[in-house]
Order: C-alpha cells, then structure tokens, then sequence
C-alpha cells in the first residue's frame, strides 16, 4: 500500500466568505471539524493543514492538528498543496478542501482505494468525487458545481452553469451530476499542473480543476450516493454555516468513518 498525504488547503482571504476556515459550528472553527474527519480517513498516512494565515495556523496548532505556512501569492488550493507535496516524498496526494466540516471519512477511503488503481492502472490526471443532483434548485446555483461525464466516468467538462441544456428539468432519462472538492493526484502530475498557466476556461468559471482538462489530462469521477453526498456539502458563503451546523448536530451524522 503506497502512502497518502492529505493536505487540506486553508485560505482566510476568501473573496465570498472573509476567515472562512475559522468561522464557527457548533463551538469549534471549521477546519477543526475537517481536521478530525480526516484524521479517520483510515488510508491516511500524513494528514496537514496547509494556510498563508498565522491566525489559521495557530488555531490549528491549538487543537493538536499539523500546519505549514505556505507562501501568499497562491491563486488556488491546488498550487498551496503542491507547495506541501514538493517537499514531502508521498507518491500520491489528496487535495481535501476545507470547505467540507461534515463530510464522511469512509467515503473518502473508497475513493482513495479506488482512485488509486485508476491513477496506476488508466493514466489519469485526477481523480474527484461526483453525485447525482436531485434539485432544480441545485442544478441552477451556481455554488454547486456540475460535471458531465462519459459512460466511464471521466470528465468531459465542470462548469457552474447548468450542463448540459435541457429545456425540462428531467424527465428521468438523463442524471445530472453535481462536483465535489475531493481531489486525488499522482504527486508528480500535481507539481506539474500547479506550476503551470491558468487556463481560459478555469479563469473564466473559476473552477480549478478545468486547469487539467485543459491541459488534456485525463480526469476520473468516482460516484456516491445521494445519502453520503448530503455529507459532503461545501460551505462557501456565511448562510451555508445554518445548514452545516444542521448536519453535525443530527444524530444520524457519521462522525467515523467506519460505516
């Protein structure tokens, strides 16, 4: 068994929501909860919070978590993990946004054990997670990132909008699927594809990982059920902290991840 780092990249100087990583749900900072779900990701092997923020830092230094100081000038989560990896000799690497405080740990070690064969096996770039949108209401903002995808499960595109067209919402011939910020590397693909220009189309929805796509990397979606998905939702604005703070005091919440 080859060895996981996972990285959780932590920003505070988020454009939509300033101090993110630090706000608070149900009485502990965000990335405290990332960091302790992680933390039972039983194919990890190395598990650091990766930030540009002395009060991020020392805060996770507080509840015993592992933090680098990455440089400032970086445009994205993936260039702040490749800065961690560089210096760590890990063969692949996990890019576990910050932005997840509910997300079940199990889940993350099906898509490890999975990605890792295609990684090795297929000659893909990346692996990431998907699920099935079931809501107008998702399909249409856009803070749920959708991914069309072909019968194998690679990626043909990721986009904020809609994808593809549909006049009717569904009809139930078509599954729309929905993104979510779970990426596994080869660590020398990700310091490759870090170190290299913004593509257009990345710029344009801002969606990092359309940087690979571009590049004409190969990109493979591992896909979870709706009931797990509903664990795995992304806190990108202030509102979105009532709905966390739902999940993590329901008493069906998984805090293990030995489901």
């Amino acid at each position: 068994m080859k060895p996981i780092l996972i990285v959780i990249p932590a920003r505070y100087d988020s454009s939509r929501f300033q101090g993110k990583p630090l706000a608070d749900i149900c009485g502990k900072p965000m990335v405290q909860h990332v960091w302790e779900r992680a933390c039972r990701i039983k194919r990890a092997d190395r598990i650091l919070v990766a930030t540009d923020d002395d009060r991020i830092a020392a805060r996770v230094k507080e509840f015993g978590g592992e933090v680098i100081i990455t440089a400032r000038g970086h445009k994205t989560g993936t260039e702040r993990v490749a800065e961690v990896a560089a210096g760590l000799p890990f063969p692949f690497v996990v890019n576990l946004q910050g932005d997840l405080p509910a997300f079940e740990p199990g889940v993350v070690d099906r898509i490890i054990e999975e990605g890792v064969q295609v990684l090795e096996k297929e000659g893909v770039a990346l692996v990431t997670a998907k699920s099935e949108i079931l809501s107008e209401e998702e399909l249409a903002s856009p803070h749920v990132v959708k991914v069309v995808t072909t019968q194998g499960g690679k990626a043909l595109y990721f986009s904020r909008s809609p994808i593809p067209y549909a006049e009717t919402w569904n009809n139930g011939s078509f599954k729309f699927y929905k993104h979510y910020g779970i990426y596994l590397y080869q660590r020398d693909f990700l310091l490759s594809i870090a170190a290299s220009k913004e593509g257009i189309l990345e710029g344009m929805e801002r969606l990092e990982q359309l940087r690979v796509l571009e590049a004409g990397g190969s990109v493979h979606l591992v896909e979870i059920d709706a009931r797990e998905a509903s664990f795995f939702m992304e806190v990108n604005r202030p509102e979105d902290i009532v709905k966390a703070r739902e999940i993590l005091q329901d008493a069906t919440s998984v805090i293990g991840g030995d489901q």
